[in-house]
């Protein structure tokens, strides 16, 4: 039987797959910080942790940290920064539908588009479990791909792009009818050597973000066009949704 991309995706190309596309993160979590006034001290999880790269930097300005992922690879790297750089992390393997912690957290943040990984059942699941681990007034920050530009059937693209290790090619195809984004990545190397890996996602419109928040006793207060707080535009980059627990 054949695993889902999400358990098999985040190994060792990882990085050079994706890598390329991440920005500073110290600069992403200057900017969250900013955008939900996080006081000194305040519990955060991120879900979908990765290697630590936000939580990380969280941890070293005095924020109490839990990285959650379903990633050996991705935990085992995080780790080891963490170790290296002296930073106190509680890192957890779990499954982001079965993750719950209730009332423990000040702020959940999901960065990098990583909502929507399953079906809409499931991905509701996950809001649920993150309303039920938010304490009250506690806040969610969703960074997602902006559904609008892929939905309006602008957004169908392939490129390629020079990076430290080779070439990276990247396609991005949107299904209008299952409303999911598939996006493939191939690194060619100067030697030759092609790596690549493709995952999809569930693209939300911020009216159906709204309904799910709302439904698990979450209220969206603003929505940005990227992490540093732009407004949200049909043509933004990203859709950044800010919620609050009831």
């Amino acid at each position: 039987m054949t695993r889902p991309w999400w358990e098999t995706i985040f190994d060792e190309r990882y990085p050079e797959l994706f890598g390329p596309l991440e920005r500073d993160p110290e600069e992403e979590v200057a900017r969250i910080v900013g955008l939900l006034s996080l006081p000194s001290g305040a519990s955060v999880v991120d879900l979908g942790c990765g290697r630590g790269r936000h939580a990380i930097p969280l941890s070293r300005r005095g924020y109490r940290v839990t990285g959650v992922d379903l990633s050996d690879k991705m935990l085992g790297l995080a780790r080891e920064r963490a170790l290296r750089e002296g930073a106190s992390i509680e890192w957890v393997r779990e499954d982001m539908r079965k993750f719950v912690r209730r009332g423990a957290f000040d702020a959940c943040l999901s960065l990098f588009t990583s909502f929507g990984f399953f079906n809409d059942e499931e991905n509701e699941l996950v809001i649920g479990n993150v309303a039920k681990s938010l304490k009250e007034g506690g806040t969610l920050l969703l960074d997602l791909r902006n559904a609008q530009k892929g939905l309006a059937g602008e957004e169908d693209t392939e490129t390629t792009v020079a990076v430290p290790s080779g070439r990276l090619r990247l396609r991005v195809r949107f299904d209008r009818a299952t409303r999911r984004a598939r996006a493939e990545h191939e690194l060619t190397r100067p030697d030759g050597i092609r790596i690549s890996s493709a995952f999809d996602v569930r693209i939300y419109s911020e009216e159906e973000l709204t309904g799910m928040l709302c439904r698990s006793g979450m209220r969206v207060t603003v929505v940005h066009g990227s992490l540093d707080g732009a407004p949200f535009t049909p043509g933004a980059e990203r859709m950044v949704v800010i919620a609050k627990r009831l």
